[in-house]
C-alpha cells in the first residue's frame, strides 16, 4: 500500500516563518529551559525566570540542580504514586502547549523527521533543499545524537511538571509533590527483560487509552497521554503523506490506512511477545561479544564487518520501532518521535549505550564519512567526535554540543539503575547477566548465592550444569551458538520493511500471520523514512543511497535446543543443525502493512548461518568468551547485488 501525497505540498508559509522565528526567541521561557531543582514547599514560575540565560539559543541542559537521579522502568516508576501522577498529569499539560512554540511537544517531536524545518535557528546544510530530519541514523553518531534530544525532551516535560506541582494547594500535598519532583527522571522501557509478573513486555500503562490521575480536588480519569498524541491539529503541510497527514492522533499497529483507523494495541503486545526472547538473546549476544563502538552502535556495514560483528544496537532499536508502529507513527523515521512510545523506546538505547560506555570507556566516536544525509549534514561528510549534534546547543550563546561533550549522562542530571553509586565493569557485567543473559555462559550462576558468585567454577560443573543435549557443548566446555547473519540495502523499498525468519511451518500465502506465527524465530526491522517530498527527487535519492548496506542478526540458538528437546532434531553437532536448518529455515519479506515483498525485489539481500563456540563465563560478574566462528556453507541465499562478506 503506497502513501498517499497530498495535495497541498510541504511549505514554509510567511506566517509560519514568522511564528517560528518569534517562538524561537520569546519561548525562551525559564519553565521550560534550564531547571535548579530545590525541595521547596512551592516552586514559582518567576524564580525560575531568573535562572535562565538569555540568549537567542535554547540552552539543553536536562534537568539540573539537584544531582543525579536515576531514569527508571516505567513499570517501577509507576510503583511510586506520585512521581507518577506527577509524569502523567506533566506529559498532557505538554502534549497540549501550543504546536507554534519552539518548546512544544509537537515542535521537539518534529525535530526527529518532519516537518523539515529549522529548529533553534540551526539552518539546513549549503544545497539542501528537500530534507530529512535533523536525526542521524546509519551513522557513527547515531547515539551520541540522540542523548541532548532525550536530554531535551526530559528538560520540557519536567517544566510542565513543576507546573503541576504548583496547581496543589500550599502544605503538605504541595511539598510531598515536589519533594517527588525533585528526584524524577523520565522512565525507559525494558524491551528485552521478561516481566517479572510473567505478563506481557508490553506495559498496560502505555496500552490503555485512559488512565487515572490525582488532580487538585480529587481523581479523574483522563486520556492516556502514553497511548498517543493528539495533534491540534494535524498539519496537511508538515506531514504530507496521508493517512499521516489526517490522522487526528498517533497510531500503533492501525487497522488500515485510512482516516477511521484504530490502533490495534492487544496486537502490539502479541508481536512484541512473539519476538522478546530473540531480541533478548540479540541484545546479550551484542553486549557479551562487541567492544568496537562502531560495531556496537550503527548497522552500516563497512568494509571490517565480518561473520562475528554483523549485528548493532541501532539494529535491535530498529525491530522495536518497527513493530510496535506496524505501519503506524513509530514504523517510519520521519513521524516516529510523535508517538509518546518513542521516548520511553529511546531513553531504552541511551541507557544501553550508557552500560557500554562503562564496560569500554575507550572505545567510543571515531571518524567516518556520512551515509545519510541529514537536515544538516552533507552525504559523505566526515563525521567525527567533535561534530556538531545539530540543532542542540550547550548555552543560549550558541555554543553546540558534540560527542565529545555528551560523553557524561550525570551533566545532564541523571543516571540508571544499574549506574548509581561506584558502578564498574565488573557491576555492569553482573548486571547484563542477570537481566539478559539468557544464553552463552550467563546461565552458570543464576540463583547462586553472592558468595557462590564469586568463587570460580569448575569447568567440568560448568558443563554439566548447562547442557545434557547430545553436541551442545565441545569436548573443552564450549557452547554452540547459531546465529543468522542479515545484510540488506536500508533503501530496497519503499519506506520500512521486514524480514522474518521461520524454523518450520508458517503460511507463506498470509504475510498478515507472519509476526505472529508460532514458529517465527525472530525479525529482522529496516527502519526508514518514507520517499522525499517530490517523487522525482525522492526516487532519485533512493536510488543513489541504494548501496547503503545494513546488517542484524537472529539467534538461532534457544529454537533448535527446544527441537532436540522436542525430538524434531537429532542433535546438536552441526552436520545435524545444518541438515535440518537446510530443510525447515525459511525467511520472507514484507512492508509493514502486511504486503510481500519480493526477496526478488529486496536489493542487497545476504544470509548467512554461523556458528561459534562459547566458552561460558566462570563468575557473575564476567561474560562468556566468543571465539571459533564459521559459516554453514549450506545456508545461504544471496541476491544479483554484491555480496559484503
Amino acid at each position: 500500500m503506497a502513501p498517499q501525497v497530498c495535495t497541498a505540498r510541504h511549505r514554509l508559509t510567511a506566517v509560519a516563518l514568522t511564528l517560528l522565528t518569534l517562538s524561537s526567541l520569546s519561548i525562551a521561557s525559564p519553565t521550560l529551559l534550564r531547571h535548579e531543582v530545590r525541595i521547596l514547599p512551592e516552586m514559582l514560575p518567576n524564580e525560575l525566570q531568573k535562572r535562565q540565560d538569555s540568549g537567542p539559543y535554547t540552552a539543553v541542559t536536562g534537568i539540573i540542580g539537584n544531582g543525579s537521579h536515576p531514569r527508571l522502568e516505567i513499570r517501577q516508576l509507576q510503583q511510586n504514586t506520585d512521581q507518577w501522577n506527577l509524569f502523567i498529569l506533566g506529559l498532557d499539560r505538554f502534549m497540549k502547549a501550543d504546536e507554534t512554540q519552539k518548546l512544544s511537544y509537537y515542535q521537539i517531536a518534529g525535530i526527529h523527521g518532519r516537518p523539515y524545518v529549522p529548529w533553534d535557528n540551526v539552518g539546513p546544510f549549503v544545497g539542501n533543499t528537500q530534507g530529512p530530519g535533523y536525526c542521524t541514523h546509519v551513522s557513527n553518531i547515531f547515539l551520541t545524537w540522540h542523548r541532548p534530544y532525550m536530554a531535551l525532551y526530559e528538560q520540557a516535560l519536567y517544566s510542565h511538571i513543576l507546573a503541576v506541582v504548583n496547581t496543589f494547594p500550599q502544605g503538605e500535598q504541595r511539598s510531598r509533590y515536589s519533594r517527588a519532583a525533585a528526584t524524577w527522571r523520565h522512565p525507559y522501557w525494558d524491551w528485552a527483560t521478561p516481566p517479572s509478573d510473567g505478563g506481557s513486555v508490553y506495559p498496560t500503562s502505555v496500552s490503555s487509552p485512559t488512565v487515572q490521575v490525582t488532580l487538585p480536588n480529587g481523581t479523574a480519569t483522563i486520556a492516556n497521554p502514553l497511548y498517543a498524541f493528539d495533534f491540534h491539529p494535524v498539519s496537511v503541510s508538515d506531514f504530507y503523506y496521508n493517512p499521516f497527514a489526517t490522522w487526528p492522533e498517533t497510531k500503533r499497529y492501525p487497522t488500515n490506512w485510512t482516516y477511521q483507523a484504530v490502533s490495534q494495541n492487544n496486537l502490539v503486545a502479541a508481536v512484541m511477545d512473539n519476538n522478546r526472547q530473540s531480541i533478548q538473546q540479540r541484545l546479550y549476544n551484542l553486549f557479551t561479544n562487541y567492544d568496537n563502538f562502531t560495531q556496537f552502535s550503527n548497522e552500516a556495514w563497512y568494509f571490517g564487518n565480518t561473520a562475528s560483528s554483523a549485528d548493532s544496537l541501532e539494529s535491535i532499536h530498529d525491530v522495536v520501532h518497527a513493530i510496535t508502529g506496524q505501519s503506524g507513527h513509530m514504523t517510519y523515521l520521519d513521524y516516529s518521535a510523535f508517538d509518546p512510545l518513542f521516548w520511553l523506546h529511546h531513553a531504552m538505547i541511551d541507557r544501553l549505550f550508557a552500560m557500554f560506555q562503562v564496560l569500554h570507556p575507550d572505545s567510543y566516536v571515531e571518524p567516518m564519512d556520512a551515509i545519510e544525509q541529514t537536515f544538516t549534514i552533507a552525504p559523505h561528510q566526515n563525521i567525527s567526535i567533535d561534530t556538531p549534534l545539530d540543532p542542540f546547543h550547550s548555552n543560549s550563546a550558541g555554543a553546540k554540543y558534540t560527542s565529545q561533550t555528551v560523553r557524561s549522562i550525570t551533566s545532564f542530571g541523571y543516571t540508571y539503575p544499574e549506574l548509581t553509586g561506584n558502578a564498574s565493569a565488573a557491576s555492569v557485567r553482573a548486571a547484563i547477566n542477570n537481566l539478559y543473559g539468557t544464553s552463552a555462559g550467563s546461565k552458570v550462576l543464576t540463583g547462586r548465592s553472592a558468595q557462590a558468585d564469586n568463587e570460580l567454577v569448575e569447568r567440568a560443573s560448568t558443563v554439566m550444569q548447562l547442557s545434557n543435549l547430545p553436541g551442545e557443548t565441545t569436548e573443552e566446555g564450549k557452547r554452540k551458538q547459531y546465529i543468522l547473519n542479515l545484510q540488506s540495502e536500508k533503501f530496497a523499498a519503499n519506506g520500512s520493511y521486514a524480514i522474518y525468519v521461520f524454523l518450520g511451518y508458517f503460511n507463506e500465502d498470509e504475510p498478515s500471520t507472519w509476526a505472529l506465527a508460532p514458529n517465527l524465530v525472530g525479525t529482522h526491522g529496516v527502519f526508514t523514512a518514507l520517499p522525499s517530498d517530490d517523487a522525482a527527487s525522492g526516487l532519485t535519492r533512493r536510488m543513489a543511497m541504494s548501496s547503503v548496506l545494513v546488517t542484524g542478526t537472529i539467534p538461532l540458538t534457544s529454537a533448535l535446543l527446544e527441537r532436540v528437546q522436542g525430538g524434531e532434531l537429532s542433535s546438536m553437532h552441526d552436520t545435524d543443525v545444518e541438515d535440518y536448518l537446510a530443510e525447515n529455515l525459511h525467511w520472507r519479506a514484507a512492508l509493514f502493512d502486511n504486503t510481500e515483498l519480493p526477496l526478488s525485489e529486496v536489493s542487497g539481500l545476504d544470509i548467512k548461518v554461523v556458528r561459534a563456540n562459547v566458552m561460558p563465563a566462570k563468575t557473575h560478574d564476567a561474560f562468556p568468551s566468543w571465539g571459533d566462528f564459521i559459516q554453514l556453507k549450506r545456508i545461504t541465499t544471496r541476491s544479483a547485488s554484491c555480496s559484503a562478506w
